[in-house]
């Protein structure tokens, strides 16, 4: 004869895994490449240190390049120097912007530290990153 198990408050977490850099996070724990640890009581710092970029349009350099093959092309029947020419310079003016930089979060979990660290490639990247850590800390004080 089995007994049944009496009731013991909440259930375990038992949704998806959350990733941060090279930890992952579940409802019991932080399992870093370092240890195991349990995810209670855990605390949770987030340093954002992005880097504006801006470069030159791929698309840009090559209608550039083909308005400056047609350009030469066509001199032959132009007078002198192709309104071609001076358009291709235009589109090598196209710039594009990003972002680039490290997400270090910083996990502290009674006597154990650890520092992760994800590289982000735009702003919506780098929300969606602080957003990870934000849930896991709420995992933390959950129970």
């Amino acid at each position: 004869m089995t007994l049944p198990i009496p009731y013991s408050g909440a259930p375990a977490y038992n949704g998806p895994d959350v990733r941060i850099g090279d930890v992952r996070v579940d409802g019991t724990a932080i399992y870093t490449p370092v240890g195991v640890w349990p995810i209670h009581g855990s605390r949770w710092m987030v340093v954002s240190q992005p880097i504006p970029l801006t470069t030159t349009a791929g698309w840009g350099i090559a209608l550039g390049v083909v308005f400056a093959v047609l350009g030469v092309v066509l001199v032959p029947f132009t007078c002198g120097l192709s309104l071609l020419l001076l358009l291709g310079l235009l589109f090598l003016t196209a710039k594009t912007r990003s972002m680039s930089g490290p997400l270090i979060v910083s996990i502290q979990s009674g006597p154990h530290h650890y520092l992760a660290q994800e590289v982000v490639y735009s702003p919506q990247h780098a929300a969606e990153a602080v957003q990870r850590v934000n849930f896991a800390q709420a995992l933390a004080t959950r129970y």
